[in-house]
């Protein structure tokens, strides 16, 4: 039985689990899912001091700076900068492949890549 493995990037780990669902309820003959997020952690900002520099005029001629200090929270975080891409990899027969990639590039996955293989999963 032949099998092929497709693999596709997302922008977020939500993502690639809701195209994995989709994958799973809509086509037969996938036998193996697997997400892998991609990059480095992102250390929790909570406890840590943020310094903000003023510069202040003093009615002089030349410039002076004060420092403010804070405490960070993780509220005061963006959300797109907890995002981490995520790959999802599916291994399924080569007759269910162009379904597979179709429906992961609608859920918005790119660079798609995809290896034929004789060996089963």
């Amino acid at each position: 039985m032949k099998l092929c493995r497709i693999y596709g990037e997302f922008g977020s780990e939500e993502l690639a689990e809701l195209a994995a669902g989709r994958i799973r309820r809509n086509v037969r003959g996938i036998r193996r899912i697997t997400t892998r997020r991609l990059g480095k952690a992102l250390r929790p900002a909570a406890g840590r001091e943020q310094y903000t520099m003023l510069p202040a005029n003093l009615r002089m001629m030349n410039y002076a700076t004060d420092v403010l200090i804070s405490e960070m929270s993780d509220a005061g975080i963006p959300e797109p900068n907890f995002r981490r891409s995520t790959e999802l990899l599916i291994v399924c027969d080569t007759k269910a492949a162009g379904r597979v990639s179709g429906l992961m590039q609608a859920a918005g996955a790119v660079n798609l890549r995809r290896t034929d293989s004789d060996k089963n999963a």
